[in-house]
């Protein structure tokens, strides 16, 4: 039978986080999320407190981001968008690996930079991006472990933004790497539903898809 509506949403970070995105986007992302009941959106950071007055007692989690998109913010900077994101009433935040340690070997450093938000945040759950796109499967098989390391709940893949997309090949080694030891979320390309039912299958657990792209997925579905 396939995947359907209700197990895409729960799997599905819905989100409108692109440079341009505008209140009344985000007004239209909250009432597709009441609609299909995704787990959780992603909206810019100075649309937080919007959000969670228009979703009011719904259980969809509100998704708080630091370090995004760059990741290269001093820690202090970091620890304080995290505080202010929960402060907000984010339930889980995403934060962007410090990528400019990643692409000098600084992986202690880059590491320290996870950990400080880990320390600040109080058992919130923490996704890490990697940001694949412009990673080496070296600097891939560093950061895993270092995101393992710092005690983070999930490593992910990308933000979004970069000018490629996930690959599958990219999936598969993320897995190779973290076996059980941390849960993947896929986010920077997926517009099909092929694609989010053969990395379900691979060993994804969440995936960060733009409202546009989900709503499609979601036809794909109905027209299956």
């Amino acid at each position: 039978m396939g995947i359907s509506i209700q197990e895409f949403a729960k799997i599905v970070d819905f989100t409108a986080v692109s440079p341009t995105v505008n209140e009344k986007d985000v007004r239209e992302l909250i009432a597709y999320a009441k609609k299909y009941q995704f787990i959780a959106i992603g909206v810019p950071p100075c649309f937080v407190r919007l959000a969670k007055e228009l979703l009011g007692d719904s259980d969809i989690i509100i998704g708080g981001s630091s370090g995004f998109p760059s990741g290269n913010d001093k820690t202090f900077v970091k620890v304080m968008m995290a505080r202010d994101m929960l402060a907000a009433g984010c339930k889980e935040l995403d934060m962007v690996i410090n990528i400019a340690y990643m692409k000098s070997g600084l992986y202690d450093k880059a590491r320290d930079d996870i950990k400080a938000v880990i320390d600040a945040i109080d058992g919130t759950l923490l996704k890490v991006i990697l940001e694949v796109p412009y990673m080496t499967d070296d600097e891939i098989k560093h950061g895993c472990e270092i995101i393992a390391e710092a005690g983070a709940d999930y490593v992910k893949t990308g933000t979004g933004w970069a000018p490629n997309p996930t690959t599958m090949e990219q999936v598969r080694l993320i897995k190779s790497i973290v076996g059980d030891s941390l849960k993947i979320k896929v986010a920077g390309g997926v517009r099909t539903l092929a694609q989010v039912e053969e990395m379900v299958d691979i060993g994804v657990a969440r995936f960060g898809i733009g409202k546009n792209s989900a709503l499609k997925i979601i036809e794909e579905i109905e027209t299956r």
